[in-house]
């Protein structure tokens, strides 16, 4: 996953992405549903990432599909809910995915002759599931990190959070962190950006009730 490594070690805030890295390649030949799950939560990890770095709600039990579904769609690649052939292409090899780990994951019965022939394809299936994730996983970071941010000037006024914040702070007044004050806002934001996102909308749609 060299690819996926360069890609890393050009944006140190997705660094943590190392350690699913190194489990796939541990993995991959000796137990491939290891290597596959590492796979799938690497991907629900940068999906998570994303969503919660541009304030998109997701559920923290959504399916890797629905989290990569979100994603694309938050990312503007879902043009007017119509899904392109890439995007469409990502979400089927997640559900894939989830499905070769269902039939699959159970490792602890005996095999017959018959069915050992057959996880050696299920293994070749898996490294071809893997690479397809490397693939997802390049694209998500570098289209969010590279294309996204022009994307959003070209597309949406500069959100002005201020009022939102004031009224935070008014509302709910400072947070004390050992004895020491500090604003709502400040510490929703450092510490939940999505609950933060999800704040910042109601808020707008009260307003939008007072008009």
């Amino acid at each position: 996953m060299e690819k996926l490594k360069q890609t890393i070690s050009a944006y140190d805030a997705w660094e943590g992405l190392i350690i699913y890295i190194n489990r796939i390649e541990t993995f991959l030949e000796t137990d491939f549903i290891t290597a596959v799950e590492n796979g799938k939560a690497l991907i629900e990890s940068i999906c998570k990432t994303i969503l919660s770095n541009t304030f998109e709600p997701y559920g923290e039990t959504d399916s890797v599909n629905k989290l990569v579904s979100i994603t694309l769609k938050r990312l503007g690649i879902f043009a007017e809910n119509q899904i392109s052939k890439f995007g469409s292409g990502m979400v089927t090899a997640m559900q894939n995915l989830g499905e070769l780990r269902n039939n699959h994951g159970d490792t602890s019965h005996g095999k017959s002759i018959d069915e050992l022939k057959n996880n050696r394809l299920e293994k070749l299936s898996a490294a071809f599931l893997v690479n397809s994730i490397e693939v997802m996983a390049v694209f998500l970071i570098e289209y969010y990190e590279i294309e996204f941010p022009n994307k959003e000037k070209e597309t949406e006024e500069v959100v002005d959070y201020s009022d939102f914040n004031d009224f935070l702070d008014e509302e709910y007044g400072d947070v004390l962190v050992i004895g020491i004050p500090y604003p709502t806002s400040d510490v929703l934001l450092s510490v939940d950006r999505t609950a933060y996102g999800v704040k910042f909308q109601e808020y707008l749609g009260d307003l939008d009730g007072h008009i």
